[in-house]
């Protein structure tokens, strides 16, 4: 079993910073990314899951750490936890973004950052329910998707699934750093399912589909 390292972009909370030091991947702990890219921008969203001991874990570090330590988790203190997550996020991507075209962050933007710290949450501390948070990150491109370069990276936790969706129109050439389960393409969009490798980090070229542009270039003309 391998210890979670979680990227400093990803340490969300402190109690996660906790439960990183003491967990290892498991069904005790799931961590999904979600990488939806549109010609204009893109949006990251993650979910995490936590249950069994990993759960009393995380409420005992919430109630310990940003609570009162009343062995009971509130909506105060849930309060907290989810503002503080939000502020986090938003600070370490601003210091290191985890996406990139062709080595450069340059022409990458964090433009809204938002969380959802599940209400299973409150509670005691020793309770072992289920507890899903989600965090949504969106960014914007100062140039459309495929003026932006001809290669893409993303540095997440390693081990972890993600599922990257194409703009329409985007043709994978290559990729490197995932774990393939699944390459599909629907409605002209590429989806790629699969899993970070240990070194954390995903590479995939593209380019645009010519052929597919001048379809739906003919298919906009309006005849005389």
């Amino acid at each position: 079993m391998k210890t979670v390292t979680m990227r400093s972009a990803l340490i969300l909370t402190l109690a996660i910073v906790f439960i990183m030091s003491v967990a290892t991947i498991s069904s005790a702990f799931t961590w999904t990314n979600n990488i939806v890219l549109e010609e204009d921008g893109m949006t990251w969203d993650y979910t995490e899951g936590y249950n069994g001991e990993v759960a009393i874990s995380y409420r005992g570090f919430i109630d310990s750490e940003v609570g009162n330590d009343d062995d009971h988790v509130s909506a105060w203190e849930l309060m907290k936890v989810d503002y503080f997550t939000r502020n986090r996020l938003k600070t370490t991507l601003m210091e290191e973004l985890d996406v990139a075209f062709d080595s450069s962050s340059e022409d990458v933007h964090v433009t809204d950052v938002d969380a959802e710290i599940s209400l299973d949450v409150l509670g005691s501390t020793s309770k072992t329910a289920n507890i899903t948070n989600m965090y949504f990150v969106t960014y914007s491109f100062d140039r459309n998707f495929f003026d932006m370069g001809n290669s893409m990276t993303f540095e997440g936790q390693a081990d972890t699934e993600v599922n990257i969706t194409m703009p329409s129109g985007a043709k994978l050439l290559s990729y490197d750093g995932i774990k393939i389960k699944t390459i599909d393409t629907k409605d002209n969009r590429t989806a790629i399912n699969g899993f970070f490798e240990e070194e954390g980090k995903i590479t995939i070229d593209f380019t645009r589909d010519e052929a597919q542009t001048e379809v739906e270039t003919e298919a906009d003309e309006v005849p005389e």
